[in-house]
């Protein structure tokens, strides 16, 4: 697509400029011409009679650029929850600058959603979790992870992936991938990767082997260096708390606090 839009038109470049536009995936129906690329619009007009004439003569079908008259509510709730479980960014302003805009002008009509925050939750997804991370600059991106670690929570990309964070879609599109995001929180990733699943069975494993090798056993020492242990042991489907996982371990603990 030529950058310099102030040029001299003719009929083979503004078909050129049409389905250069069109292999971008950018929408081309003449509304969001206007708004983006007003000076290819107007020629289209001035040199083919009419947008749609122009369209059509780059060999593109019209009915299709303007398919947002085949939205229905259903389709666009079905669209809207396909495009979350492939962690697409489902902001407004994401949403207006891809290939579906055509829907997103659909969604805002007063006769079906009348708002892209209520098409969203039509479809049963929380606008505050969609915008959460949106803003977050790379700093506090960081600090969220550092603070889901701290938590014991997964950060396994599957994990992740599996409970609809828009956290990971958010550092994905920061930091390339979710694996360089961790690192760049400071954490292993190759260890999180590896990590396992928690079970009363395992908390007890892994307690036996601290208690084998004569670790300290407080819980301030043991959040601070077993961080994973101590939160799974201290979610409340398996023990609810540290002490009660070291009694289960190893019948007392009286010798730690």
């Amino acid at each position: 697509m030529i950058s310099d839009r102030n040029k001299s038109w003719t009929n083979e470049l503004i078909l050129n400029e049409i389905q250069a536009w069109n292999r971008s995936s950018k929408p081309l129906y003449s509304h969001y011409m206007r708004q983006n690329y007003q000076e290819l619009l107007a020629a289209g007009i001035r040199y083919f009679g009419s947008w749609r004439k122009a369209v059509e003569a780059a060999g593109i079908s019209y009915d299709d650029v303007r398919k947002y008259r085949s939205w229905s509510k259903a389709r666009i709730i079905e669209t809207i929850q396909k495009l979350e479980s492939e962690n697409v960014d489902l902001s407004f302003r994401s949403m207006m600058l891809s290939k579906y805009a055509p829907m997103v002008y659909a969604a805002i009509r007063t006769n079906h959603f009348g708002s892209w925050k209520k098409a969203l939750e039509a479809a049963g997804l929380s606008s505050a979790e969609i915008y959460r991370y949106r803003t977050w600059d790379d700093n506090l991106i960081l600090k969220e992870i550092q603070r889901l670690q701290q938590e014991g929570a997964d950060l396994s990309s599957k994990r992740m992936d599996e409970t609809s964070n828009p956290l990971i879609a958010t550092a994905r599109r920061r930091f390339g991938n979710w694996s360089a995001a961790v690192e760049r929180a400071g954490l292993d990733y190759s260890q999180i990767r590896r990590r396992r699943r928690w079970s009363r069975e395992t908390i007890v494993k892994e307690v036996r082997k601290l208690i084998k090798s004569g670790a300290d056993l407080r819980s301030s020492e043991v959040r601070q260096q077993h961080p994973a242990l101590f939160a799974a042991a201290c979610k409340p489907r398996f023990f609810g708390g540290w002490t009660s996982a070291l009694h289960a371990a190893s019948g007392s603990a009286s010798a730690v606090s």
